[in-house]
């Protein structure tokens, strides 16, 4: 009985040993305060709040200020528009087709400009030019050419385009063009790609009424390139990217619109709360969604084409099609660092398209060949005939 007694003395030693022994602290290792050493809870878990994302894009600090601004993306998309308008005044449709000047083209794409409709675009700092794949020199001289080859053609009349002989029909290459080369290359390889080496801690400049911080701001500046509205998609659906998002063929088969707005709310919102990792997370949504809405675009417009042609279209309609089909072609290149075609494919593609003297001469097999070439390189093999 002695001995009995002994043992049990001693298991109870031992428990209480244990348990003086065992650590406490937090267990759950979705917590922030998550302790690898603690073995018994302490009910003491901290987790971070939900991030709460807004329906429009729309941020303040802690006192109310707005910390929204992309206003030097909004004079850009204004100075592209102006450009495409004047364009458009040497269509074959206008009453009195203007043949167009280069020396005007050329002052728009720098802002050496005087003549803009928008008197607070004249001398304000910003251009299309230097913002053209990364200030590539190579990429804006071909731009330049286009706009030398625009000024240079004489206006027809009898069609609805201004069009070179070849086919090539200008305002959509150089429009287009500049969507991927410019917009989507400075929100992808620009903002997005370096926006985890931006300071996140403190106001660039709240005396001078910048309440935001740098990596703040740079997140704006991308979102400004694809819309120039906060309340996305019921305003700035009317040009370049937040026009072709919410597209039906674009909306229905990727998302574009609802998933790209999304993301950079939530990115923005994640920001704002100090969760860096949770806005890299929409960096990448971003970048996948942005390569795949130029690849459909470009697949839309082939698609195009074969219905034109299995109608017998007008020449001048299938070239309209093709030259918007091959800018986008063309744009693929310039969105992210990793786009889905290098520049020498994508080049090689664009020579392959390219234009005869009697227009574009490719047949439905020929451009089925690029159509699934586009389709395999973006992953979008079971959508391709959808856009």
């Amino acid at each position: 009985m002695r001995k009995l007694n002994f043992i049990l003395l001693f298991l109870c030693a031992l428990l209480a040993i244990f348990t003086s022994c065992a650590k406490k602290g937090c267990t759950d290792p979705l917590a922030l305060n998550y302790d690898t050493d603690a073995t018994k809870d302490d009910d003491g878990c901290q987790y971070a709040p939900a991030l709460v994302v807004p329906e429009d894009y729309e941020f303040t600090d802690a006192n109310g200020n707005n910390t929204v601004s992309f206003s030097g993306q909004t004079s850009r998309m204004d100075m592209l528009s102006e450009m495409v308008s004047y364009l458009k005044t040497a269509n074959g449709s206008n009453p009195n087709p203007a043949t167009l000047d280069a020396a005007t083209l050329l002052s728009m794409y720098d802002n050496s400009y005087t003549g803009w409709s928008d008197t607070n675009l004249i001398d304000n700092g910003k251009q299309l030019k230097s913002k053209t794949a990364l200030n590539d020199a190579g990429i804006q001289a071909m731009f330049e050419g286009w706009m030398n080859d625009a000024a240079g053609a004489s206006p027809d009349v009898t069609g609805s385009y201004l069009q070179a002989a070849t086919g090539i029909e200008w305002t959509q290459i150089i429009e287009k063009g500049l969507m991927c080369a410019c917009f989507a290359n400075q929100i992808t390889s620009n903002y997005l790609v370096n926006i985890s080496n931006d300071d996140n801690t403190v106001a660039v400049d709240p005396a001078g009424g910048k309440y935001y911080t740098e990596m703040e701001h740079h997140w704006d500046e991308a979102y400004g390139y694809f819309t120039d509205a906060t309340d996305y998609p019921t305003n700035g659906n009317d040009r370049f990217w937040g026009k072709y998002a919410i597209k039906s063929y674009l909306e229905d088969n990727l998302g574009s619109a609802t998933d790209i707005s999304l993301a950079f709310r939530t990115g923005r919102a994640a920001i704002s709360a100090g969760d860096t990792d949770a806005a890299l997370v929409q960096v990448g949504v971003l970048e996948t969604e942005f390569k795949q809405m130029v690849a459909g675009m470009a697949l839309h417009y082939l698609n195009d084409v074969k219905s034109q042609i299995a109608s017998g279209g007008a020449q001048s309609s299938i070239n309209h099609s093709m030259s918007e089909a091959l800018a986008f072609i063309f744009g693929i290149q310039f969105v992210t660092d990793s786009p889905y075609m290098s520049s020498a494919d994508v080049m090689a593609l664009v020579n392959q398209i390219a234009p005869n003297v009697a227009g574009f001469s490719m047949d439905i097999n020929e451009i089925n060949l690029v159509i699934d070439q586009v389709a395999t390189a973006a992953s979008l093999t079971d959508k391709k005939d959808d856009f």
